[in-house]
Parts: structure tokens; C-alpha cells; sequence
């Protein structure tokens, strides 16, 4: 149990190659005994970095957090939550069973190895730019045969997927830099400690009106202001002081003011493409009808009808910035169907209806 809390640990604040779950990613885990774990066993996994998938990179940070290796564990941590991230957006999953590795995946992440990792790397300079040195260079090999933990439908060119993984490293190492700065701040970080004291007591989670809620409530938003005395926006601007905008979506059928468009190769009409088939592939569903149009206010709309499954039909609409799905024969309201093509290709739901 201690080397799963060791990782956990490492995600505070903020498996083999083959197809495997996150309950097996668990166990595989827990099983390190750290009286056995040599710092052989943590180098060998540092020299294999670039080889390994995301699974095997969680499992590699916590042989080293069993090593009591921090910087090292550190790395391979925050080198895992990029590989997974970029694999789990890129990488389609060739079944339902391995979409639901995906999702196994995103959940142990958010549950035991989503944080920066040792908090004592981002207030030691020197073992910060030690971290920084592997993190930088760490360069994961990518090839047709590269096996992310669950097997593919497709998947990226080369170029593609080095791009976006350091397009992923970029963000995660300015993300980083903001929490070295503020750890490295005592007036800071004496209130983080308080909070996850306070955290750790109560399982992470309040009864509104009592005083473990109202004290959680009062060091956040301390932790949030000297956060942005210091020119640091760590708790997400208005949203993490709690003023939320109620999200806006297109109407999931078609106005007058909307005009139908061919946009295959649109980054929009791509993207919102992907997302449906996934949502297929998820639900055993899949898309019968695709219509894209243009409206002023929204831009590009792609909008496919998913039908089959265990999933009543439904209408997922997507644009630039937002994605909804709505039941097509729901309490309150009926969605017609889209317009049938007569492409030969619409079947696969990956044509466009046509212009006349």
C-alpha cells in the first residue's frame, strides 16, 4: 500500500506495454515493496524513460518514490501525466473495451498522480534544475508498433504526435514554474500546508456551514490572493472564486440563419469529427447523419445524429469551443433527424450533406 500513497503523495496540490486497467496499474503498484526496490531499479527506469508509455511511466515514478529518489520520481511523474494526456487525445481507441481503458486511465490520474509531484523539488533550486534538466530532455520514442496501454483504431504521423507532446511539455513546464514560484513563497506555502492538513483530516471533503468548511473556504481564498499578489493566476481568475457564467451552446437543430458548408479539412469539422467517433466507439453507437453549417455567432457547427448501442439516439452538436449531446426523443422536447445524404459514403457518417 505504501508505494500507491507514495505516488499519491507526489500528486498533492494541484504498467507493461500490453493493454492494461487502472485497477491492474493499482495492484501493479501496490505491489512494490520498497525494502527490495534498489536505486538500480529506479535508474534503469530514468534510462527507459523515452520507451515507455504513460502506465509504465506512472508505475516507474513510484519504483523511484519507493527509492526515495524525488527528483527522479518527480520526472517520470510529470513525464507519465503528459504521455498519457497526449495518447488518450490522439491516440482512438480501436474498441469500447479500450475506451474504457482511456477512462480507467483518466481516472487513476485525477485520483492518485495528477499534482506536480515532491513539493521540496519546486522550493530546492538545486533539485528543481535537476528535475527541469530530465523533464527537458526526456524525448518519448514514437513508432507505428508504439503501444499506448489499449489497442488503436488510428493514430497520428510522427510529426503530429512529437509536436503535440511538446506542446504538452511546454504548458506543463510553465504550469510548473508557477507552482515553484509559489511554494517558494513562505506566506504561500505556510497556507497550502494548512490546506492540505486541513484536506488530509477531513477526506477532502466539507459539510457546508460547519468550521472545517469555512476555514477551507477562508484559506482558499487567501491561498488565491496572495496567489495573485504575487502575478499569479493559480486558481483559474473569476471561476475559482466561484462566479460562474452559465455555458452557452448552439441549438442542437438547425436555423434559418445557419448556412450549409463542405469544410472537410476545417480543424473544427476534424476535431468535432474525432469526438463523435469516440462517443461511437464508447457506446457501441454510431453516426447516420452529419450536417455542417456557418451561422455569425457560432462559426463552424458540425452536428451528427448517433444511433445503436445501449444509447438512445442522440444529437451531438460541436463547434470551436463547445460540445454538447442532447437525447433526440427527450422529456421536453423531440430532435428531428438531420437531412439524409445520398453521398454513398454517409453511412459512415463522415460526409457532409451536400450543397446544391
Amino acid at each position: 500500500m505504501r508505494a500507491i500513497l507514495v505516488l499519491a503523495a507526489l500528486s498533492l496540490g494541484m504498467p507493461a506495454s500490453a493493454q492494461i486497467g487502472a485497477g491492474a496499474l493499482r495492484n501493479r503498484i501496490q505491489s512494490i515493496d520498497p525494502t527490495t526496490v534498489s536505486q538500480a531499479d529506479c535508474d534503469t527506469n530514468v534510462d527507459r524513460a523515452a520507451a515507455l508509455n504513460g502506465p509504465d511511466l506512472l508505475y516507474a515514478a513510484a519504483v523511484c518514490g519507493a527509492a526515495n529518489r524525488p527528483v527522479e520520481s518527480t520526472f517520470l511523474l510529470n513525464a507519465g501525466q503528459t504521455r498519457s494526456t497526449i495518447d488518450m487525445i490522439l491516440m482512438v481507441p480501436a474498441t469500447r473495451a479500450d475506451s474504457d481503458l482511456t477512462v480507467e486511465l483518466y481516472g487513476f490520474i485525477y485520483a492518485y498522480a495528477g499534482g506536480p509531484g515532491d513539493e521540496s523539488i519546486f522550493r530546492d533550486a538545486t533539485m528543481q534544475t535537476r528535475f527541469l534538466e530530465l523533464f527537458n530532455n526526456w524525448s518519448p520514442a514514437y513508432s507505428p508498433e508504439y503501444n499506448p496501454g489499449w489497442s488503436v483504431r488510428r493514430r497520428p504521423e510522427g510529426r503530429v504526435y512529437h509536436a503535440a507532446i511538446d506542446e504538452a511539455r511546454d504548458g506543463r513546464r510553465q504550469q510548473l514554474a508557477e507552482i515553484a514560484a509559489l511554494y517558494s513563497d513562505d506566506t504561500y506555502y505556510a497556507l497550502h500546508r494548512r490546506f492540505q492538513e486541513l484536506q488530509a483530516r477531513n477526506s477532502s471533503s466539507y459539510v457546508e456551514g460547519t468550521p472545517e468548511a469555512d476555514l477551507a473556504d477562508d484559506l482558499t481564498r487567501q491561498m488565491s490572493e496572495r496567489a495573485e499578489a504575487l502575478g499569479i493566476d493559480a486558481f483559474g481568475g473569476a471561476e475559482g472564486r466561484g462566479e460562474f457564467e452559465e455555458p452557452r451552446f448552439p441549438p442542437a437543430v438547425p436555423t434559418s440563419g445557419e448556412a450549409i458548408v463542405a469544410e472537410r479539412d476545417d480543424p473544427v469539422v476534424q476535431r468535432c469529427a474525432d469526438m463523435a467517433e469516440r462517443l461511437t466507439i464508447a457506446t457501441d453507437a454510431a453516426v447516420r447523419r452529419v450536417l455542417v453549417t456557418r451561422s455569425q455567432e457560432w462559426g463552424i457547427i458540425w452536428r451528427g445524429d448517433i444511433v445503436g448501442g445501449d444509447q438512445p439516439p442522440t444529437r451531438f452538436t460541436c463547434t470551436a469551443t463547445t460540445s454538447s449531446s442532447r437525447p433526440m426523443d427527450g422529456p421536453d422536447e423531440t430532435i428531428p433527424a438531420l437531412p439524409q445524404s445520398t453521398s454513398s459514403g454517409e453511412s459512415q457518417g463522415t460526409l457532409l450533406f451536400p450543397i446544391n
